[in-house]
């Protein structure tokens, strides 16, 4: 999503995708990401957000 937020020349997306990444990776590294969480700098990282069936059946999850 950093990736995407400069290719868009999006400030706000770049600005809240690096406090993301300070304030949340440590949560990537204790497992603890809540599933279906887009990423994107306007949801909160913490929010867990329905999966659509056709995708939860391609990743198998359940």
């Amino acid at each position: 999503m950093l990736k995407f937020g400069f290719r868009q020349k999006d400030t706000k997306e770049v600005i809240g995708q690096i406090v993301r990444l300070f304030v949340g990776g440590w949560k990537s590294f204790i497992n603890h990401v809540p599933l279906g969480n887009t990423g994107g700098a306007n949801v909160p990282p913490l929010k867990r957000m329905p999966i659509p069936n056709d995708i939860e059946k391609l990743l198998d999850i359940k």
